[in-house]
């Protein structure tokens, strides 16, 4: 049987396996309740499988967004080499130029990319799996579902509402919030939503900081933190305007075409480091200039032309899903 696996508490690989399984028409196995729950509530065609890992038999084929070597690590006794295993990234984004995490996928045998984009950085890191592209399908699901999403999504005051996505503390410095956060909220005008998406790896390792830090906001009631909401493009349809750092949102939002802010917290030079490749696509803003980003949101996109060819470099046409699945079974 060919399936999806998540087999811990990665929530941030739901917004992934989710949408590619339920198109591919393939069963999502999970082993953790909370994971079961996130997937069957916001994933509404897809097929969960609940299983305790020493249960779960061995699939013929697994999508996994962990390595082939983990997968291996964490099910000891499965035959690996009568498995198919490809791996599917949880994002695109430009984090990976300083540390080795592409490396880490030099004994992949298959990978599922996006587009060009992807397939030239890990070309550049000598990685080089039997690549399949598999476009934007998240967008893709959304629109599939769009109506389904609508119902699900936080009301909000009427305003112009800016989706604040920061990525998690990862080995890069790659994260914003706790440097941006205080800032925003109390430069936010009454005229605006804040809308703070924080990454499940923040929430986890931070749980109690965050506690607090909430609470010291929860008098101002056009900011709002979401709790579980594994869907990105409902968010950023509900959205005006984007505020990220390194997080592969950034890459999610270009679909869009609206104004985007990008948080240089570490104050890194845009025309040398790679890693701030994205940042071409909206306004680069210094922490010196947090506290005035919300009056530079006009309702302009100066940015959209180049968003679009970076959105169509960063991601191929969709493929034809029954021909694509036949492909992959017959490896």
């Amino acid at each position: 049987m060919p399936a999806g696996l998540i087999f811990d508490e990665s929530k941030h690989y739901l917004d992934h396996l989710g949408p590619f399984c339920a198109l591919m028409g393939w069963p999502l196995i999970v082993c953790e309740d909370s994971m079961a729950e996130l997937a069957k509530k916001y994933y509404p065609d897809l097929e969960v499988i609940e299983k305790d890992p020493f249960e779960l038999a061995q699939p013929s084929h697994i999508v996994a967004c962990d390595t082939r070597p983990l997968l291996q690590a964490a099910f000891p006794r499965w035959r690996f080499e009568t498995i198919k295993t490809f791996w599917l990234p949880h994002g695109n984004s430009d984090k990976g130029w300083n540390t080795l995490f592409f490396e880490a996928l030099e004994k992949e045998p298959y990978a599922l990319v996006y587009g060009q984009k992807m397939i030239d950085f890990m070309k550049a890191k000598n990685v080089d799996p039997q690549m399949f592209l598999v476009g934007n399908f998240r967008y893709s699901y959304f629109q599939r579902h769009r109506a389904f999403y609508e119902k699900l999504l936080p009301a909000l005051p009427r305003k112009t509402t800016f989706l604040y996505a920061p990525t998690w503390d990862d080995g890069e410095g790659s994260n914003s919030f706790w440097k941006a956060f205080p800032v925003l909220a109390d430069s936010l005008p009454n005229t605006m939503n804040l809308l703070v998406k924080l990454h499940p790896n923040t929430r986890r390792q931070f749980e109690f900081e965050l506690e607090r830090l909430m609470g010291q906001y929860e008098r101002k009631k056009n900011i709002f933190f979401l709790e579980e909401f594994p869907p990105i493009y409902p968010l950023l349809h509900l959205c005006d305007a984007y505020i990220g750092d390194m997080s592969s949102i950034g890459y999610d939002f270009l679909t869009l075409r609206k104004p985007m802010f990008f948080l240089n917290s570490n104050q890194r030079d845009q025309k040398t480091d790679k890693g701030l490749y994205l940042f071409r696509c909206g306004l680069e803003i210094s922490p010196h200039q947090y506290r005035s980003l919300f009056q530079q949101y006009n309702g302009a996109n100066p940015f959209s032309e180049i968003q679009k060819e970076t959105c169509e470099y960063t991601f191929a046409p969709l493929p034809n899903w029954a021909e694509f699945k036949n492909r992959l079974l017959a490896l």
